[in-house]
Protein backbone atom coordinates (compact mmCIF):
# COMPACT_ATOMS: atom_id res chain seq x y z
CA UNK A 1 0.00 0.00 0.00
CA UNK A 2 1.39 3.50 -0.85
CA UNK A 3 0.95 6.77 -2.82
CA UNK A 4 1.82 7.61 -6.34
CA UNK A 5 1.67 11.21 -6.44
CA UNK A 6 1.48 12.60 -9.97
CA UNK A 7 0.01 16.90 -10.65
CA UNK A 8 -3.31 15.78 -11.10
CA UNK A 9 -3.02 14.15 -7.38
CA UNK A 10 -2.88 11.72 -4.88
CA UNK A 11 -2.86 7.96 -6.34
CA UNK A 12 -3.49 5.19 -4.13
CA UNK A 13 -1.49 2.08 -5.46
CA UNK A 14 -2.21 -1.50 -3.29
CA UNK A 15 -0.38 -4.86 -3.88
CA UNK A 16 -2.30 -7.64 -5.09
CA UNK A 17 -1.01 -9.54 -2.00
CA UNK A 18 -2.79 -7.30 0.98
CA UNK A 19 -5.30 -10.32 1.11
CA UNK A 20 -2.79 -12.62 1.66
CA UNK A 21 -0.81 -10.65 4.46
CA UNK A 22 -4.34 -9.72 5.95
CA UNK A 23 -5.46 -13.65 6.33
CA UNK A 24 -1.57 -14.76 7.60
CA UNK A 25 -0.72 -11.55 9.69
CA UNK A 26 -4.04 -10.01 10.78
CA UNK A 27 -5.10 -12.93 13.53
CA UNK A 28 -2.17 -12.59 15.93
CA UNK A 29 -2.24 -8.71 16.24
CA UNK A 30 -5.95 -9.02 16.94
CA UNK A 31 -5.38 -11.16 19.39
CA UNK A 32 -2.06 -9.96 21.42
CA UNK A 33 -3.70 -6.43 21.37
CA UNK A 34 -7.49 -8.20 22.97
CA UNK A 35 -6.00 -10.25 25.34
CA UNK A 36 -4.35 -7.71 26.83
CA UNK A 37 -8.06 -6.92 28.53
CA UNK A 38 -8.85 -10.93 29.10
CA UNK A 39 -10.68 -10.83 25.76
CA UNK A 40 -10.87 -13.49 22.68
CA UNK A 41 -12.03 -12.86 19.23
CA UNK A 42 -15.52 -14.77 20.21
CA UNK A 43 -16.12 -11.98 22.75
CA UNK A 44 -16.31 -9.25 20.07
CA UNK A 45 -19.58 -8.15 18.73
CA UNK A 46 -18.73 -5.76 16.12
CA UNK A 47 -15.83 -5.37 13.63
CA UNK A 48 -15.93 -1.57 12.73
CA UNK A 49 -13.11 -2.46 9.97
CA UNK A 50 -11.83 -0.41 7.33
CA UNK A 51 -13.12 -2.49 4.61
CA UNK A 52 -9.99 -1.65 2.05
CA UNK A 53 -11.96 -4.23 -0.74
CA UNK A 54 -13.98 -7.25 -1.03
CA UNK A 55 -10.82 -9.95 -1.31
CA UNK A 56 -9.83 -8.19 2.26
CA UNK A 57 -13.33 -8.39 3.69
CA UNK A 58 -13.01 -12.08 2.79
CA UNK A 59 -9.65 -12.03 4.32
CA UNK A 60 -10.81 -11.00 7.64
CA UNK A 61 -13.37 -13.36 7.97
CA UNK A 62 -11.08 -16.15 7.25
CA UNK A 63 -8.81 -15.13 9.37
CA UNK A 64 -10.16 -14.66 12.17
CA UNK A 65 -13.46 -17.83 11.53
CA UNK A 66 -16.22 -15.23 11.98
CA UNK A 67 -19.28 -15.03 10.94
CA UNK A 68 -19.68 -13.42 7.95
CA UNK A 69 -22.38 -11.30 9.17
CA UNK A 70 -19.84 -9.27 11.41
CA UNK A 71 -18.46 -7.32 8.37
CA UNK A 72 -21.99 -6.72 6.72
CA UNK A 73 -21.57 -3.09 7.59
CA UNK A 74 -18.07 -2.88 6.42
CA UNK A 75 -18.97 -4.65 3.31
CA UNK A 76 -22.49 -2.34 2.69
CA UNK A 77 -19.94 1.01 3.02
CA UNK A 78 -17.57 -0.55 0.74
CA UNK A 79 -20.28 -1.21 -1.89
CA UNK A 80 -21.94 2.37 -1.60
CA UNK A 81 -18.80 4.33 -1.14
CA UNK A 82 -16.02 2.55 -1.93
CA UNK A 83 -12.63 2.66 -0.61
CA UNK A 84 -12.32 5.88 0.80
CA UNK A 85 -8.60 5.58 2.45
CA UNK A 86 -8.49 6.00 6.22
CA UNK A 87 -12.08 7.47 6.55
CA UNK A 88 -13.74 4.79 5.43
CA UNK A 89 -13.36 3.23 8.90
CA UNK A 90 -15.43 6.00 10.21
CA UNK A 91 -18.32 5.36 7.96
CA UNK A 92 -18.70 2.09 9.22
CA UNK A 93 -18.19 3.53 12.99
CA UNK A 94 -20.87 5.98 12.16
CA UNK A 95 -23.16 2.93 10.72
CA UNK A 96 -22.86 0.48 13.37
CA UNK A 97 -23.16 2.95 16.12
CA UNK A 98 -27.03 4.16 14.54
CA UNK A 99 -28.21 0.81 15.54
CA UNK A 100 -29.23 -0.58 18.99
CA UNK A 101 -26.53 -2.44 21.13
CA UNK A 102 -27.14 -3.89 24.94
CA UNK A 103 -24.62 -2.42 27.76
CA UNK A 104 -21.99 -4.40 27.26
CA UNK A 105 -21.12 -5.32 23.64
CA UNK A 106 -17.69 -5.03 22.83
CA UNK A 107 -16.14 -4.08 19.26
CA UNK A 108 -13.08 -3.62 17.38
CA UNK A 109 -12.12 -1.01 15.48
CA UNK A 110 -9.73 -2.18 12.54
CA UNK A 111 -7.86 0.16 10.35
CA UNK A 112 -4.96 -0.74 8.11
CA UNK A 113 -2.70 1.36 6.32
CA UNK A 114 0.73 1.24 4.63
CA UNK A 115 3.75 -0.13 4.90
CA UNK A 116 1.99 -2.63 6.48
CA UNK A 117 -0.03 -1.55 9.63
CA UNK A 118 -2.78 -2.03 11.63
CA UNK A 119 -4.46 0.29 14.20
CA UNK A 120 -7.59 -1.22 16.56
CA UNK A 121 -9.64 0.46 18.80
CA UNK A 122 -11.57 -1.64 21.49
CA UNK A 123 -14.93 -0.16 22.44
CA UNK A 124 -17.09 -1.30 24.67
CA UNK A 125 -21.18 0.12 25.06
CA UNK A 126 -22.65 1.73 28.34
CA UNK A 127 -26.13 1.47 29.28
CA UNK A 128 -28.51 4.53 26.90
CA UNK A 129 -25.36 4.68 24.28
Amino acid sequence: MGWDIRNEGLFVVFAKSIPTIVSTWFKPVLENFIERFHLTVRDLNHFIAHPAGKKVIEAYIAALNVDARLFLDAAEILKSYGNMSSPTVLFVLDRIMKKAKEAGEKGIAISIGPGFSAELLLLEWEAGA
